[in-house]
């Protein structure tokens, strides 16, 4: 059984790649559940990985992390996801009962992971600044992770800027360590997630019917996608499931390629820019596993699939 702690910052997008995760406990063992400021404050997403795993009867221990990145001012997305981080739905008033094991994430996951008898994966759906500390903090932790999945940067283009995705923007710093910590990384960036890996206004409208979760995720999504609509897109991206199927479902990606990977440190408008090194001879500092492609709709029916499968 393969052993996993999510590193998050719920966030919408977070919370449908939460509950799809929690949807397959036969491929998948969530031993823990960080969190990371982000798309909101720290406090707000700590509150909302409380109302998820409350609500979808997960027993998955929580732990709450840094607040800020590791250089500069956190800049959050609650533009883009409301003021809470999971705004559209009214989750049960005990939700806040759910127990918060650490507040300080980066020894918690060292803790599980050095003490665990098997080597644990980590999926990283947030910046990546507690990540970060763990690997330089406790470098003797590196024996012990199998491997990395990442929601974040991009080989094509940015979202918050011109260049940058979000979560690489947030804590660039951050990125670059992991980058650079030796450990085997897929990457879900999005030059995936935002061309491949969508979901549409209709299908968001079909998700209501799949009982209570279904209700759930698409309460939130409709907050997501009003958002994005109103920027004129109209395929909505789900970014964070990207880094959860692509450990549980790996044969739903089609493509990806192996790069050197880089991230951009700069105070100017590349801040946060992450970039493959295509040349033919390149020196490969590091060999990251960067998704490219994936089977759009059978992508679409995992999620609806696993969505339903709470009701059985």
């Amino acid at each position: 059984m393969t052993k996993v702690i999510m590193d998050c910052d719920p966030g919408i997008d977070d919370a449908i790649a939460l509950t799809v995760l929690l949807a397959h406990p036969e491929k998948a063992d969530l031993i823990g559940v960080t969190t990371v400021g982000g798309n909101v404050q720290l406090d707000y997403v700590t509150k909302n990985a409380q109302k998820l795993l409350t609500f979808l009867g997960s027993h998955a221990e929580l732990a709450s992390g840094q607040a800020t990145p590791l250089v500069k001012e956190i800049e959050t997305a609650s533009h883009v996801h409301g003021k809470t981080g999971m705004d559209g739905y009214d989750f049960p008033e005990n939700s806040f009962d759910y127990p918060i094991k650490s507040h300080n994430a980066v020894t918690y996951m060292y803790d599980k992971i050095s003490n665990s008898t098997e080597k644990i994966n980590l999926v990283a759906t947030a910046p990546l600044t507690n990540v970060a500390l763990l690997l330089k903090t406790f470098p003797d932790v590196k024996e012990k992770i199998e491997h990395i999945y990442i929601m974040g940067g991009s080989t094509l283009q940015g979202n918050i800027t011109l260049a940058a995705e979000f979560n690489a923007y947030v804590d660039p710093e951050a990125m670059h360590i992991v980058f650079n910590s030796g450990l085997p990384i897929t990457l879900s960036g999005l030059n995936l997630t935002e061309n491949k890996a969508y979901i549409t206004m209709d299908e968001i409208a079909k998700i209501k019917d799949l009982g209570h979760v279904g209700v759930m995720a698409s309460s939130i999504l409709d907050v997501y996608a009003g958002h994005e609509s109103s920027i004129g897109m109209t395929k909505i991206p789900i970014h964070d499931a990207c880094a959860v199927i692509s450990l549980i479902a790996p044969e739903l990606f089609t493509k990806s390629t192996n790069y050197s990977m880089d991230v951009s440190l700069t105070n100017d408008q590349f801040r946060g820019m992450t970039y493959p090194d295509r040349r033919v001879d390149a020196d490969k500092k590091n060999n990251i596993k960067v998704l490219e492609d994936v089977d759009r709709e059978a992508f679409v029916k995992f999620i609806f699939d696993s969505l339903a499968s709470y009701e059985k």
